[in-house]
């Protein structure tokens, strides 16, 4: 069976085995794996790629050794715990020094078999295709996202950077707040910022949309080494909020002063926990169904598993007019 590796130079596929199952895990024939933002710095380098690793972590599968699960499509969340720190025990399982993440620190879902904690695989409703399924991870993400900037019906948000994850972001306040707006570099970004009712700006109109007084929100998912964080705390109004949810490559500049005196709210959101409708990725992976029309469209390039790299060149290359990649082995 094959799996693509993290190699010195990029990815490779190669012929591996399974090995024996772990007590408590089963393993699954994977139906869909997406790529991204983070794959995409590790395989521009912008972070070190763990060689020899099995990157993929937007996985959806069926069972083949399910240890009695029904057959049918599954959503993996990715996150391994300890379940006996305080975090864990706390409900915060997703900050866990001592867990892990499938594509990550384990083999990951860019492969014809992965395997998962049978206590991680979440049945998917029948009427999501495949390739929308594999949105459940990013989506979770972003349920995260929004109930840590906790928008309120009169609210404006922002949306720094138009991604899947943007989007999606955009997407979960839309149906929130009062007024949404994301900015977008490129002509196919915006236009898919449009069809969801989403405020497209050009990078540079965003203070303009942002007038005098502010968003009330506003969610950073550019990273890398982009200035969006300095851009985020200058928008953002006295007494609002930041979200900080791109994985910027190293330390960036932020004006400590104007976060001071505007009494801003800086806050991290890191992958999924558990919020007030309980684990989070089950709350994203119910949410599908509704918002299935509409992530259709965000299902821009679909690859297989042998064309790998030619999937990863082709979502990190903004001119072919990529949201989501996904390889289907």
């Amino acid at each position: 069976m094959r799996r693509a590796h993290w190699t010195e130079g990029g990815i490779e596929l190669a012929e591996d085995e399974p090995g024996p199952l772990r007590a408590g895990w089963v393993r699954l024939r994977v139906q869909a794996c997406g790529i991204c933002g983070t794959d995409l710095h590790l395989w521009r380098r912008e972070l070190p790629p763990p060689v020899g690793g099995v990157p993929g972590h937007e996985i959806v599968g069926l069972p083949i050794d399910g240890k009695g699960l029904p057959e049918r499509l599954y959503a993996v969340e990715p996150r391994t715990w300890c379940g006996a720190c305080d975090l864990c025990v706390s409900g915060s399982r997703h900050l866990c020094a001592h867990g892990a993440l499938l594509g990550l620190g384990l083999p990951g879902g860019l492969a014809d078999w992965v395997d998962a904690p049978r206590e991680a695989v979440h049945p998917v409703d029948p009427s999501v295709p495949v390739e929308s399924a594999a949105i459940a991870e990013p989506l979770a993400v972003c349920v995260r996202a929004l109930h840590r900037a906790r928008p309120e019906a009169s609210s404006r948000v922002l949306v720094l950077g138009a991604g899947n994850i943007g989007l999606l972001c955009g997407l979960l306040a839309r149906d929130r707040a009062a007024e949404v707006a994301i900015t977008a570099r490129h002509d196919h970004q915006r236009s898919a910022a449009e069809q969801l009712g989403l405020v497209a700006l050009d990078e540079g109109a965003a203070a303009d949309w942002a007038g005098e007084r502010g968003p009330d929100v506003v969610i950073e998912t550019v990273g890398g080494s982009a200035d969006t964080l300095e851009q985020a705390v200058r928008l953002c109004r006295p007494a609002g909020r930041v979200v900080v949810l791109g994985v910027f490559a190293g330390p960036r500049p932020i004006d400590a002063l104007a976060l001071m005196a505007k009494e801003i709210e800086l806050i991290g959101s890191n992958t999924y926990g558990t919020g007030r409708r309980g684990p989070e990725f089950r709350v994203a992976v119910d949410l599908l169904p509704r918002y299935r029309r509409e992530l259709e469209p965000l299902q821009t390039h679909r690859f297989a598993l042998d064309a790998v790299e030619d999937a990863f060149a082709c979502a990190a290359d903004k001119k072919s007019g990529a949201i989501k990649v996904t390889v289907l082995p």
